[in-house]
């Protein structure tokens, strides 16, 4: 074989089977320990903003417009999984005048380490043909799935009362990605004045990459037909979409927090890792919708795995989950008077307080609700 085919050989045989057992090892991993690798992440970010604090106490720093989260290729080849983490004006990598830290991410790349230890022991059996450099460079590209991993625990661990005391501009995001390259919008703040009929308009156009990671509180889209839109980590918290039409969706990722969505109908959408939290769903139609938790693919890895849909605190009275698939979804304090959850999955669902009364399903399949108390 020439080196070509060496190369290729060593890929299909060797470097994609270690590195799906890697990245499995990894997974199971961020899940067990989410809540506790969070509580680090959060405290990073709390060190971050009390410099930042004193900065715009002394007027050093104007509002942020960003904070970015950046994986250092130099770091990585040097072993280190140190993140740079700045907090800049809206001029971005403009700023005259950021505040830097650093975060550890050793608790993921670790991983890459000791898979590129046996990539190296599996290497030798091919007579020296592939050599240190080519490791380095297969350690370098497998470092993005890794970072994937810092994206998910950014976005899981996020929430606006991070940001209580500091100068924001109205609009503010947090990002992580490469230095000086791409990176991933995983928490945005917009408080723009928006025309809810402009914004009812644009959404209608359902145009497929333009909604992502966007920003629409407090509007009024009611009686809008948005079928088979893409709103994927968009934040519609606080709006009104009764008697609107979300069938066959992507809504993974999005919050609806607080939102009235009375009759909206979300028939068929993926909504993993979704947030319903205390939104007023009286009637909405969740038939057949896919809330997959974890790996959606379990013989292959793409990406982290999703977060359990949450609807805990909604009125879900009256409301419709035909045929949907709802494994370890939160239902905490909910109320499903009446709702209909025949033929759906809801393995390892939280019905704790919720409040049941008339609500039907599958013949031994009701759930066990626990008193809030």
């Amino acid at each position: 074989m020439n080196r070509e085919e060496i190369l290729q050989h060593f890929a299909n045989e060797v470097y994609e089977p270690l590195k799906h057992q890697m990245l499995f090892t990894l997974e199971a991993s961020f899940q067990n320990r989410k809540h506790a690798l969070a509580k680090t992440f959060r405290n990073s970010l709390e060190q971050l903003l009390g410099k930042v604090k004193q900065m715009q106490r002394e007027g050093t720093k104007q509002a942020l417009g960003y904070i970015s989260y950046s994986m250092l290729r130099t770091e990585l080849a040097n072993g280190r999984a140190t993140y740079l983490v700045e907090a800049m004006d809206k001029t971005w990598f403009m700023d005259r005048h950021p505040c830097r830290d650093t975060y550890d991410a050793e608790w993921a790349f670790c991983y890459l380490d000791e898979w590129k230890t046996e990539l190296s022991k599996q290497a030798k059996k091919y007579g020296g043909r592939i050599g240190l450099d080519d490791i380095e460079r297969m350690k370098l590209h497998a470092a993005m799935h890794i970072h994937q991993y810092i994206i998910a625990l950014a976005r899981f661990s996020i929430t606006e009362a991070w940001l209580d005391e500091i100068q924001l501009e109205d609009v503010f995001e947090l990002r992580v990605g490469e230095y000086l390259d791409r990176s991933e919008v995983v928490y945005k703040r917009d408080v723009c004045v928006k025309d809810s009929t402009v914004m009812k308009e644009w959404l209608e156009e359902k145009k497929p990459y333009d909604y992502i990671h966007e920003v629409f509180r407090g509007i009024d889209g009611s009686q809008g037909d948005y079928e088979g839109i893409r709103l994927q980590y968009a934040d519609l918290s606080e709006s009104s979409f009764n008697n609107s039409v979300f069938t066959e969706g992507n809504l993974i990722g999005s919050c609806w927090n607080k939102a009235c969505l009375q009759e909206a109908d979300f028939s068929g959408c993926l909504i993993q890792e979704a947030r319903f939290e205390q939104a007023n769903l009286r009637g909405a139609s969740f038939r057949d919708v896919i809330a997959v938790p974890g790996i959606y693919q379990s013989e292959r890895w793409e990406r982290p795995g999703f977060q359990p849909v949450s609807f805990a605190g909604a009125d879900l009275t009256g409301a419709q989950f035909q045929g949907a698939y709802l494994k370890d979804a939160d239902f905490t304090g909910a109320i499903l008077r009446g709702a209909d959850f025949m033929g759906a999955a809801f393995e390892g669902a939280c019905f704790k307080g919720a409040v049941l009364d008339g609500s039907r399903f599958s013949l031994g399949m009701h759930p066990v609700v626990q008193s809030l108390t």
